[in-house]
């Protein structure tokens, strides 16, 4: 069987093995060597690089990493998928497969730091498993992943724009966000029903803002998207237990008007009132 290509290869080993992919996983695998070429390009993988994959599914884009990548170490959830990713990765020396929930999975002990990640993830956990690599991870080089276009669009968004969002904060504190590539339904195994979009994020050598605090930093960056409707002094007594009075001083120290909406205030003036917090006797 291993004169036949890696995607041929998957599809005989999910049909001997009686593999049927399960919609409570969010299982759309993609099949394709060309688009997953492609991908692994957009993705900036070189053979110098160390490789977190997540989702691999039946393996075809890990059987591709293997030829690309330094060493790749794959995170899969789905223990049904064993034989499968066994039969198609052997003799894959530079590979190897961690069967973990990738949002329980302590992420920092399989990949060193300076990792790329390469993910094909469940839409419903797209936001969870981003703030993880970001929040807990070893500090990676970048995160390219398959995610819904509505969330690549979020995630890419702006402050002052209508889907600038905590998730959106978070990405932008941490690194560059690239929208690579639209990819249709149709290249899915089996298809889903929306539009996904192939996203990379650049980790930045330096941070756009230095707070003082970055532990508290990322609490006011929660804080102020907290409460969509709320002002960020509402949010802040929320989130702080802080009196009305102190809420407003901390913004008159931060340079913010009082009435302030959180999503309207960029990561510049979100350091400055962290900043100003940790100075406060109330922080």
């Amino acid at each position: 069987m291993n004169d036949l290509s890696p995607g041929l290869r998957a599809r005989v080993l999910l049909q001997k093995h009686g593999f049927q992919a399960a919609h409570a996983l969010g299982q759309n695998f993609l099949m394709d060597e060309s688009l997953l070429s492609h991908l692994i390009d957009l993705s900036g993988v070189t053979m110098e690089d160390g490789v977190l994959e997540i989702g691999p599914g039946p393996g075809v884009m890990t059987y591709l990493l293997s030829r690309r990548a330094h060493s790749v170490t794959a995170v899969e959830v789905d223990k049904r998928l064993e034989p499968v990713l066994s039969g198609l990765l052997e003799g894959c020396e530079n590979t190897r497969v961690v069967f973990a929930d990738a949002l329980k999975a302590d992420l920092s002990a399989l990949a060193a730091p300076g990792a790329r990640v390469v993910a094909n993830l469940p839409y419903y956990i797209t936001a969870d498993v981003i703030s993880r690599l970001l929040l807990r991870g070893p500090g990676f080089a970048s995160i390219a992943v398959m995610v819904q276009k509505e969330a690549a669009e979020r995630i890419s968004s702006l402050p002052g724009q209508k889907q600038w969002c905590h998730l959106a904060a978070v990405v932008r504190y941490f690194g560059e966000p690239h929208i690579l590539e639209e990819i249709p339904p149709e290249a899915f195994e089996p298809s889903p029903h929306v539009t996904s979009t192939f996203l990379r994020i650049d980790m930045y050598e330096e941070r756009p803002v230095r707070p003082r605090d970055e532990a508290l930093f990322l609490r006011v960056l929660a804080a102020a998207f907290a409460m969509r409707r709320k002002t960020l002094a509402n949010n802040l007594r929320a989130a702080f237990s802080l009196d009305a009075d102190a809420a407003r001083e901390v913004l008159l120290r931060a340079g913010l008007p009082a009435q302030v909406r959180g999503e309207a205030v960029p990561l510049e003036g979100l350091a400055r009132l962290s900043d100003a917090l940790g100075e406060m006797p109330f922080s």
